[in-house]
């Protein structure tokens, strides 16, 4: 996954402006073929939080299925995952639930990105992590944190979502030409409160996360 979406960074980033033009997506009208349906159906409000959050964060235009703001989970036929969202039996009236959770914790996001440069125009980097602060690698598994950073004008916004059901506790890379040892990062979504850039003996810059199951955070 990394590897194709490195090469999908690249190919975006060597054409310039194109890569406003890719559209992102978690699921559409056509899941019917798929056993679980719609991503709601097998997702939980955090998870489709994240995967919306990180779709709003990362390179490309985001393309939300009607329905998945809403926690829609429809399963089975075509029918079935294009759930109505007005009642026909009194026309004009719109099912949205606007105090839907997760309804309302994209809208936080998306107004982040509206406002945050770097994540409308920056350029991506998936990021590192350890355990331990000193061995770094690319995730792999299924228990991690996924995180990557917009950069742009020397300025680094850190994306980062827990994908595991526990919580956790990683060590991740951050630039070290815009941050240097002592530099606060600030949470922008996810909670409240600021992380202090860190820099062992060896040199390699880092924050580090503690993550509740499934949290997504957006640092500046």
């Amino acid at each position: 996954m990394f590897n194709r979406l490195e090469a999908q960074r690249q190919r975006a980033l060597n054409r310039g402006e194109i890569g406003r033009y890719l559209v992102t997506f978690v699921d559409n009208h056509d899941t019917f073929w798929q056993p679980d349906g719609r991503f709601g159906a097998s997702a939980s409000s955090e998870q489709i939080i994240g995967a919306i959050g990180y779709l709003l964060c990362a390179l490309g235009t985001p393309c939300i299925y009607y329905g998945t703001e809403q926690g829609l989970n429809g399963t089975g036929g075509d029918n079935d995952v294009r759930e109505a969202m007005f009642d026909q039996a009194m026309p004009g009236r719109s099912l949205l639930n606007p105090e839907c959770v997760i309804y309302q914790e994209i809208a936080k996001i998306a107004a982040v990105m509206r406002t945050t440069p770097a994540l409308r125009f920056g350029r991506m980097y998936f990021r590192q992590i350890s355990g331990d602060g000193v061995h770094f690698g690319l995730p792999y598994g299924t228990e991690y944190t996924l995180a990557f950073s917009r950069i742009v004008y020397g300025t680094e916004v850190l994306v980062a979502y827990n994908v595991s059901d526990q919580p956790r506790n990683d060590f991740i890379i951050v630039d070290a030409s815009v941050h240097e040892a002592g530099d606060i990062m600030s949470l922008l979504f996810g909670g409240s409160g600021n992380v202090t850039v860190q820099q062992p003996p060896d040199g390699t810059t880092l924050v580090q996360l503690q993550l509740a199951p499934q949290q997504f955070v957006i640092l500046q």
